[in-house]
């Protein structure tokens, strides 16, 4: 492993500057500068707020009636750009609560949704479909619908009556192809051996990743905002498949234990970020 003293080393590889125009991961606090807490109804309880963990969430409240509350993002313009998407990190827990579940006890909604009139009306462009306590999952969302378009917002809005609980985070705009990349992470046991899969990447194309041990940044670079702050150590570059799947292991040291581990990848051939991840290694 190599430390980063300068992010030169990394954006070096890269050709194009980035092609986000988006990123959030809640690290500053809930709203974070510029995103807006609406209610949507007269009993917001106490609504979207930080989890602790640098996520933003919300639940349900008894006593408050339904909740129904977005965090609505700055307007950010898409001229000129092509393939847009939509990805995060998302969890739910009482997933039976949720209006569409096959069982379900209630009236949940947990929806990303999008406006281009200043928020006066909302589509919906994605909705939670968890079964299980505790699901966690990343998606990556089509917003092509939106390409060319100026003054566009997103919108997390949470609605339920005694119902789910959802936790959000590295919220991110792509407007540069709609690569679908996803990095994920496994195995961080202190001592053992985690495993880091990054899919969707250029076939037969290099894909970097680093990691960080002092925060979330973010730590702007020609590839746009990175999830992690200074020192950043990167990791042999990685060669994706003929599917655009790059895979490795990494012993991970048993004194890093307790430690919270941020990282995110790049694939080299198009300058594109993958979701960030902030992990708690066990």
């Amino acid at each position: 492993m190599k430390t980063i003293l300068s992010l030169a080393a990394v954006v070096a590889l890269a050709g194009s500057a980035s092609s986000q125009v988006l990123s959030e991961d809640f690290s500053t606090g809930v709203p974070p500068t510029g995103w807006t807490h609406v209610n949507n109804n007269a009993h917001i309880g106490v609504g979207w707020i930080p989890d602790g963990a640098g996520r933003a969430w919300c639940e349900d409240e008894a006593g408050v009636g339904t909740v129904d509350t977005t965090l609505v993002s700055p307007a950010f313009d898409l001229t000129g750009v092509s393939g847009t998407t939509l990805s995060f990190d998302g969890e739910t827990y009482w997933a039976a609560y949720l209006a569409n579940h096959p069982t379900s006890y209630g009236d949940g909604i947990s929806n990303m949704e999008i406006s281009t009139d200043g928020g006066a009306t909302w589509t919906m462009v994605w909705t939670d479909t968890s079964l299980n306590n505790g699901d966690t999952y990343s998606p990556v969302v089509d917003l092509s619908a939106y390409d060319g378009m100026v003054g566009v917002q997103l919108g997390i809005r949470f609605y339920g009556t005694w119902a789910q609980e959802w936790w959000v985070d590295n919220v991110v705009i792509d407007g540069g192809g709609g690569s679908g990349l996803t990095y994920t992470a496994t195995g961080l046991v202190g001592g053992g051996t985690g495993t880091l899969t990054v899919t969707g990447a250029s076939a037969g194309g290099g894909v970097l990743l680093g990691y960080s041990l002092t925060g979330a940044g973010p730590t702007m670079t020609p590839f746009g905002p990175v999830d992690m702050s200074m020192p950043i150590t990167r990791l042999p570059v990685l060669t994706a498949d003929g599917a655009g799947t790059a895979s490795m292991t990494t012993g991970i040291p048993a004194r890093a234990s307790g430690f919270t581990v941020y990282t995110q990848g790049a694939d080299l051939a198009t300058s594109t970020l993958t979701n960030s991840l902030a992990e708690a290694i066990l």
